[in-house]
């Protein structure tokens, strides 16, 4: 029986210049094959395009620039840097009044303010105003609601019988409590929030 004899003869190494630059990553080395499960670090990543939906609010139209918006503004083309009610309307004057408690009966101390605006009137004889009344907090909202149309029209009629103004140039109306000056928290802050505004409606819508 013959037997095969296995001679080692030696690792050899060769080094050299190769014909083509050496591969620098996997892909390469394959061959420029895609190699499965494998992805190059060095490989440019398409970046993800990541779209939103901006919703801009639309902005309410203030045409006068009194700060009230258009679609409330029953005083429009009111004249720069006027003083408006929450109704866009022009304030003529502020008549902070304080009123006996659960009277609508006006004190004589507060004519000369009231005789102002008659003066206004006079002056200005296509002018028409609004009275409006308010409340402090104290009170039902139902109740503070009738006290203040009263007030109003307490006003009015020192403005009809005292200064001889047309009662048709005036109307009144009552807010209550709503839309108070400052917070009801204080005595002094009650008193200031028990007022009559008088503005200007000629050119009301």
């Amino acid at each position: 029986m013959k037997k095969l004899f296995l001679i080692p003869i030696g690792i050899f190494f060769v080094t050299g210049c190769a014909d083509k630059p050496m591969a620098t990553n996997v892909v390469q080395l394959a061959g420029d094959q895609k190699v499965l499960g494998w992805q190059d670090t060095n490989e440019t990543q398409k970046p993800k395009v990541i779209i939103k939906k901006i919703y801009i609010k639309e902005k309410i139209k203030d045409s006068d620039g009194d700060g009230v918006p258009d679609n409330i503004d029953k005083c429009p083309n009111t004249p720069k840097n006027t003083a408006v009610n929450h109704y866009g309307c022009p304030v003529i004057t502020t008549l902070r009044i304080n009123f006996d408690f659960n009277k609508a009966k006006v004190k004589k101390i507060y004519y000369p303010e009231i005789k102002k605006v008659a003066e206004v009137l006079k002056a200005n004889p296509s002018l028409k105003i609004e009275i409006d009344g308010y409340t402090d907090n104290i009170g039902s909202e139902a109740y503070n609601l009738k006290l203040s149309k009263k007030r109003a029209e307490a006003i009015k009629n020192v403005l009809v019988k005292v200064y001889h103004i047309n009662p048709k140039r005036i109307i009144t109306k009552g807010y209550g409590e709503k839309y108070p000056l400052v917070p009801n928290t204080t005595s002094t802050n009650r008193a200031l929030n028990r007022r009559a505004e008088i503005i200007d409606i000629t050119d009301k819508k």
